[in-house]
Order: structure tokens, then sequence, then C-alpha cells
């Protein structure tokens, strides 16, 4: 299975996640010494703790919207990393929809994810400070 393979069933594997709370099936996808960089910009290694980082974001921020809606781009593959672009809509009854946009990076060694990383593109980060700013208080 080639590592864009792999990525493809990782991104449905979250997805899945994100509905049913069993990130095992997440876990799954990543080395035992898997790295990545949490919401406060600290490293976080370990399959473990890059788990609980993925959950503790998911929880602290997705699941206080009403809904989330992804949209990816077809990824790009070079050598060992993947690439793919993002937007992701949020909804909350009462507020403006949020509307976040990036990209992710994902480094395989093998079949399995080595380092999960990314970023908001800088427009996006700045919309999201200033929705949060208006806004913030209905989450």
């Amino acid at each position: 299975m080639s590592i864009l393979d792999r990525y493809l069933a990782y991104a449905d594997a979250f997805e899945e996640t994100y509905v049913d709370d069993d990130w095992s099936r997440v876990g799954a996808f990543f080395h035992d010494d898997a790295a990545t960089t949490d919401n406060s910009g600290a490293e976080v290694v370990g399959r473990d703790a890059v788990m609980a980082s993925l959950k503790g974001s998911v929880d602290a921020f997705d699941r206080k919207f009403d809904q989330r809606i992804p949209d990816f781009q077809p990824p790009s593959v070079e050598g060992d990393r993947i690439t793919m672009r993002w937007t992701v809509t949020y909804q909350k009854a009462g507020v403006p929809d949020l509307v976040i946009y990036g990209v992710e990076h994902v480094d395989f060694e093998g079949d399995r994810i080595k380092r999960l990383g990314g970023q908001f593109d800088p427009d996006a980060q700045k919309a999201m400070g200033e929705w949060m700013a208006q806004h913030g208080g209905a989450l």
C-alpha cells in the first residue's frame, strides 16, 4: 500500500473517530515515537501523546460547534511526505460560520506516520482571531 493510500485511510479513520471518539483507530496509523506540535507550539512525542493532543484539540475546539464540515484538496506526494490543503467550515446556531484553511504535512516512515504537522494560512488565522473576538463567547 502506498503512503498516499495509507494517508487517505488515516483521513477516513480520523473522520470516523471524530464521530465516535475511538482514538485507537487513528493511533494505529502512527509510529510509537511519532511527533506533532500541539496548539501551544510545544513538541509532542509518542503515539499516546499525539493521540491525546489530537483528542484535546478536537474536544477543546471542534466539538464546541454544532457542525464541522471539512473540505480536503487532493493530497500530493513528494518522497515520504504527503501535503494536503484543507478548509473546514464550523457552524453554530446564532453566529456566522467560521471558515478556516491551511495545509497539513505528514511525514511517513514505512507505512506509518512519523510526524504530523501543518499550519493555518495567515489570513485564516487572522479571520479566526477576529471571529473568536466577536463570537467566541457563544462557544
